[in-house]
């Protein structure tokens, strides 16, 4: 994963520290199981580990796209966008975060199915810790000044060995749990709790859990404000549903690829927090990992005796009791299949039903 150093001549009064630590959090947009459970952050105890452990955070899609745009442009149409991004490049640098954008340069590179343009994102991305002074960040945050000067500095591709545009493992998984989504929102005949037990089982037959995915198909099938399936998976298009379901695995991507970070931070020299204003990865990450964690949330979404239900099959299914799909010698071909599984499922439910 390509990262940078936040690096940068930043000086401030207390006011100004103050106002950015108190925003950010208001804002809701850095995220760490621990130390900023609901993007409310710990800063005393994030400090802290400062002296023992490099504290890293993601970059999401949309906060980089931005961040670029900006640079290039000198300002955004959308002003509460454009302070937002200020004001966490000024969090960055003041307390010397690398940033990192593999990920997001990923999405991008599997969108469009091209390693060229995402490596010049990536020096572009450098490029912009390079050039541009703390101060104008504090200063755009703050609202003293409303455009910034336009980086003039060289964005050939950067040479790296990383192919950008091959889905790994979890993308792979997460398009087909998707696929099943949609196969499963489109049985109008199932109740909720009836689709997160076939969802469940199906998930169980195929795949290893992924708490994320479970926290988002809960919410979903229960109809929670704001949770919305996959794009196009109402459509009758294949490609179109194929299309928003890998919008969606996205989502859930950025949750599972950074969970193996937290899942081996003991003993890591590098702690990886994650950094969103996407308002539904905000609402599965709080929801995964609040206290409870998706035990918590499904006592919430469903009745008693549908929330049960749910607890026998997870219980059937936990520990020695549980066994594990075999995945043979190549898990991407395993996933591969299984995606193709999938999508003739869907097709014959379109074909069945329209």
């Amino acid at each position: 994963m390509d990262q940078v150093i936040a690096m940068s001549f930043l000086e401030m009064d207390g006011e100004e520290y103050s106002f950015i630590w108190e925003t950010l959090c208001e804002l809701q947009i850095i995220f760490h199981p621990k130390y900023s459970r609901d993007g409310d952050i710990d800063f005393k105890e994030l400090l802290d580990l400062k002296n023992t452990k490099k504290i890293s955070v993601m970059l999401d899609r949309n906060l980089l796209s931005s961040l670029l745009k900006l640079s290039r442009d000198g300002y955004l149409k959308d002003e509460q966008e454009m302070r937002l991004i200020a004001l966490l490049m000024t969090w960055l640098i003041m307390n010397n975060f690398p940033a990192s954008a593999g990920l997001a340069l990923k999405e991008y590179a599997t969108k469009i199915n091209d390693t060229n343009e995402p490596k010049r994102e990536l020096r572009e991305f450098n490029n912009i810790f390079d050039y541009y002074p703390g101060m104008i960040w504090l200063r755009l945050a703050e609202g003293a000044i409303n455009e910034i000067p336009v980086c003039p500095l060289l964005t050939a591709p950067l040479i790296t060995k990383i192919k950008y545009n091959e889905d790994d493992d979890h993308m792979l998984m997460h398009i087909a749990e998707m696929l099943h989504v949609v196969y499963l929102c489109r049985r109008q005949e199932l109740s909720p709790v009836e689709r997160m037990l076939e969802f469940l089982g199906w998930n169980y037959k195929y795949l290893l859990i992924c708490e994320s995915t479970l926290v988002y198909t809960a919410m979903l099938f229960t109809n929670q404000s704001g949770i919305k399936a996959p794009k196009n998976s109402g459509n009758n298009d294949i490609e179109k549903i194929l299309s928003g379901c890998r919008n969606q695995a996205w989502d859930l991507n950025y949750l599972s690829n950074w969970s193996n970070f937290h899942y081996y931070e003991k003993t890591m020299d590098e702690i990886f927090m994650f950094a969103t204003n996407d308002i539904l990865l905000k609402r599965i990450f709080i929801n995964t990992y609040a206290v409870g964690s998706v035990r918590a949330l499904i006592e919430v979404v469903f009745s008693k005796s549908d929330a049960q239900k749910i607890f026998d099959v997870i219980n059937l299914n936990q520990g020695e009791k549980r066994i594990k799909p075999d995945f043979g010698v190549d898990l991407k071909v395993y996933l591969s299949k299984l995606i193709e599984q999938e999508k003739n499922r869907v097709i014959e439910i379109i074909s069945e039903r329209g």
